[in-house]
């Protein structure tokens, strides 16, 4: 019987790693999904695959030094890329993948919070009435401004009964995410992708 024939996403992924990690880069890959999506130009046929990372740095904000977190990798057509799972499923792997290839597409970046736009907190919590009229939010915090094409985008920190969440405002379309173990700027991707999944669907 022929041996199969090496899957080109999983080369792909393997020959990045190698680049990216050199020594540290993992022997096992396990798949996760596949994608045969353009929610960008450039965008085909992606595999999304799993892996561990031993710790290296006290500044990882997955595990200790010498534990081992959970990692995705993105190969195939499209710009190659790794990053903690953050918890996430693989489909929202691969909409965290895509949002951060917008971000750096068109350049958004973190700004000074000196700058939030004048309504954007008025227009949050008119957001957050109108999706939960009998919610109050207990508590509020603007955890990261960014921005990019003239557009700025807020992430607010909320307590709504009991319980923190990310609110997506300002320029963006409005989101609520439960990720506030993580920094703002991976709710702020994650969301950013999945709009851009959304509004170009499969053909």
């Amino acid at each position: 019987m022929a041996a199969a024939e090496p899957d080109p996403r999983e080369q792909a992924a393997r020959a990045y790693l190698r680049e990216q990690l050199g020594d540290r880069a993992p022997s096992d890959l396990i798949i996760r999904a596949t994608f045969s999506e353009t929610p960008l130009q450039g965008e085909g046929t992606a595999s999304l695959f799993s892996f561990t990372l031993p710790q290296i740095s006290a500044a990882s904000i997955c595990a200790a030094p010498g534990e081992k977190s959970d990692h995705y990798v993105v190969a195939g057509e499209t710009t190659p890329n790794y990053f903690p799972t953050y918890d996430l499923d693989p489909d929202d792997g691969y909409s965290l993948h895509i949002g951060t290839r917008f971000m750096l597409e068109i350049g958004i970046g973190r700004i000074a919070e000196d700058h939030e736009p004048a309504g954007a907190r008025d227009a949050m919590r008119r957001a957050v009435q109108d999706a939960l009229p009998n919610t109050a939010i207990e508590n509020e915090s603007l955890a990261g401004l960014f921005r990019g094409q003239e557009q700025t985008y807020a992430v607010y920190r909320l307590r709504l009964d009991g319980q923190d969440v990310y609110f997506m405002g300002g320029d963006c379309p409005p989101g609520f995410y439960r990720l506030t173990q993580w920094p703002p700027q991976v709710a702020l991707r994650l969301h950013l992708g999945k709009l851009i999944r959304a509004e170009r669907p499969d053909p």
